[in-house]
């Protein structure tokens, strides 16, 4: 599946550079509703599920994308008021999971009886998942990631090798970056990537190519020297 992903110049560039995108942590998403779409009413309920996210809050992360690069509002609220970046990838079917959109908070039946209230892997991934109807606009998808070690930031990474590959970047309508300056940033990578300039529609509502800007073409098998 085709995903996007919305950052600032400085984080954008430096995704680019090290080929990796950062984990997300529940607790640093910018929902606090996030790992609680459930009816959490009940005391006993509360706590036993408040142990159950925080254990797995410990163990796993997610990666935020949506299907589609030309909506505004993503620019505005996670692509720096148009003056950032959107990164494309190309990953499996098989990582991707949709997100649900609900009007209410669901129930979930535990087992209070058992440790974190019988929280099940399939009701955790269920729940990282789920999201306030409100937020439908995003489109998103996710991947959970694993959480293994930290790299001297304090962060967690996930590389893009062997996970997904970097297709396009789209610099936003007000970002000052040149097509050609990202072009000394893909020589190492071993897939075909296109970097496009955008700008507002004429007509619509949304964000599209600006064609009267270049277009820069990386390919491992064409390479061009001044760039690299």
């Amino acid at each position: 599946m085709r995903v996007y992903y919305f950052t600032n110049e400085e984080f954008g560039l430096s995704n680019i550079i090290n080929e990796r995108l950062k984990i997300s942590l529940l607790d640093d998403l910018n929902d606090p509703f996030e790992f609680l779409g459930v009816d959490v009413s009940n005391k006993a309920f509360r706590k036993a599920f408040k142990a159950g996210r925080e254990e797995a809050a410990k163990t796993a992360g997610v990666i935020c994308f949506c299907r589609d690069w030309k909506n505004p509002l993503m620019w505005g609220h996670y692509g720096d008021k148009h003056k950032g970046i959107c990164l494309s990838y190309d990953i499996d079917d098989e990582h991707i999971k949709e997100i649900d959109y609900f009007p209410e908070r669901m129930t979930v039946d535990l087992d209070m009886d058992k440790k974190f209230g019988g929280l099940t892997e399939e009701i955790v991934e269920k729940l990282m998942c789920v999201k306030y109807s409100g937020w439908e606009y995003e489109d998103e998808v996710r991947v959970i990631v694993e959480l293994k070690e930290k790299d001297t930031s304090g962060l967690f990474f996930t590389p893009f090798k062997g996970n997904m590959k970097l297709k396009e970047v789209f610099l936003g309508p007000r970002s000052n970056l040149k097509v050609e300056q990202l072009a000394k940033y893909l020589c190492s990578y071993e897939s075909d990537v296109s970097v496009y300039k955008t700008r507002a529609a004429f007509t619509k509502y949304e964000v599209v190519k600006d064609k009267s800007k270049s277009v820069f073409k990386h390919s491992p098998n064409k390479k061009i020297k001044r760039d690299c």
